[in-house]
């Protein structure tokens, strides 16, 4: 079973940024925290940084192939997700040394284990087809976006 959540369930276009110009970790970090915040169950937007970087510091959360999953556990409801694309990569201490472009970013509630863990694995085993990433990285706007999340979580077939 890939997750409960479907993937394309936990975005909406309001935390979709597809194209940005960042310029490191710390900007890619902080924009994801106000995306994250914004909306009435996610947790403050500095709460959400801090975290983050909290987990960034206990290792890289860069996967190689120019992707990475942040993620963190805050005092929020539920799960809170962020789809972020950059048009020049950026580093981020990934274990393959290559800059990353491709960020699904995540907050889950304090109390989330094994449920966080199975959302992580989701978003991985998106990442880790190269025509996915491909897809993801050519999308040009949200729905050819959850388009490609939607084919992985099982809400629909794949178009041939």
């Amino acid at each position: 079973m890939i997750s409960t959540v479907p993937l394309p369930d936990l975005l909406d276009a309001d935390r979709v940024e597809l194209d940005l110009n960042l310029s490191s970790k710390k900007s890619l970090l902080e924009r994801a925290a106000r995306l994250l915040a914004d909306g009435e169950d996610g947790a403050d937007h500095r709460d959400i940084f801090e975290a983050l970087c909290q987990r960034e510091r206990l290792g890289s959360t860069g996967l190689g192939h120019g992707v990475a999953i942040p993620h963190c556990r805050v005092d929020q409801p539920g799960v809170s997700g962020a789809f972020i694309r950059l048009n020049r990569p950026i580093e981020f201490d990934s274990p393959d040394g290559a800059a990353v472009d491709l960020f699904f970013v995540i907050a889950v509630p304090a109390h989330c284990s094994e449920a966080h863990l199975k959302l992580l694995s989701s978003i991985a085993e998106v990442f880790s087809d190269p025509d996915r990433r491909d897809r993801l990285r050519n999308a040009v706007d949200f729905h050819a976006l959850t388009d490609v999340l939607e084919e992985v979580s099982g809400s629909r077939p794949a178009e041939a």
